[in-house]
């Protein structure tokens, strides 16, 4: 599947640029993500891999990669790939049970840890940013529209409440487009909600249900969330509740 949306995404730049206007694309792939399925082509590539289902996820990413390629390629073609702005994320972390990794960070996929909503994302636009630089602050899918918004020109109503911020301003300074405004996690699973809120450098997790209480990490110094600093930042666990 993951060649076949290659395809029509491919195809759809062709059409899209030959009629000289603006255009905008979604491509959500599929892969990696189970069922784990990949063509014996791609899973020759990765044949010393050990580990049955560690090999078909090398594949499938394979894939995904193919196909960013081959779309990078057709816009080149049509002359739009310097005037393109590609955003590239992934929507979570891995499934660690299905030949994942997300390594250093903790848990696996369904979890509110850093594992899980941490993810990474890149900008490419030639005309308009510089390459090569790292961007180190946070940024939530939910800002894209706000930030596309801002990008095209259109005005958002100021009735419209909005989760996402604009970052677009934040990310050109290289400052926190979210210093005021909390990320919220929430994962529903058995009859329990798991919760985190991360604002600044803070992260405030309930993971297994109410009697669990709060955990808080400082995701600056402990990345990977093994000391939980609660008891002695009460003041900081109940500024971010």
């Amino acid at each position: 599947l993951a060649d076949a949306l290659s395809r029509e995404a491919c195809q759809f730049v062709d059409t899209a640029a030959a009629k000289e206007e603006p255009f905008f694309l979604y491509l959500a792939y599929n892969a990696p993500h189970t069922p784990l399925e990949a063509t014996e082509e791609d899973l020759a590539l990765y044949q010393n891999i050990q580990d049955e289902e560690r090999r078909i996820y090398a594949a499938m990413v394979h894939a995904v990669d193919r196909g960013v390629g081959e779309l990078v390629r057709t816009l080149k073609t049509a002359n739009e790939f310097e005037n393109t702005l590609i955003i590239f994320l992934s929507d979570n972390g891995g499934k660690t049970s299905d030949g994942a990794t997300n390594f250093s960070f903790s848990k696996s996929k369904g979890s509110v840890f850093e594992g899980v909503i941490r993810v990474p994302m890149f900008c490419h636009w030639p005309r308009q940013l510089p390459g090569g630089e790292r961007f180190e602050h946070p940024v939530s899918a939910l800002d894209f529209y706000p930030t596309f918004a801002h990008l095209a020109g259109a005005e958002v109503p100021e009735s419209k409440q909005l989760d996402g911020v604009n970052f677009w301003p934040s990310f050109r300074a290289g400052e926190n487009p979210r210093a005021n405004h909390p990320i919220f996690a929430m994962r529903h699973r058995g009859g329990i909600s798991d919760v985190a809120v991360w604002l600044g450098p803070w992260k405030l997790v309930r993971f297994g249900g109410a009697k669990q209480g709060w955990s808080l990490f400082n995701l600056e110094d402990d990345i990977e969330e093994t000391n939980d600093v609660s008891s002695s930042k009460q003041e900081r666990v109940q500024q971010i509740y």
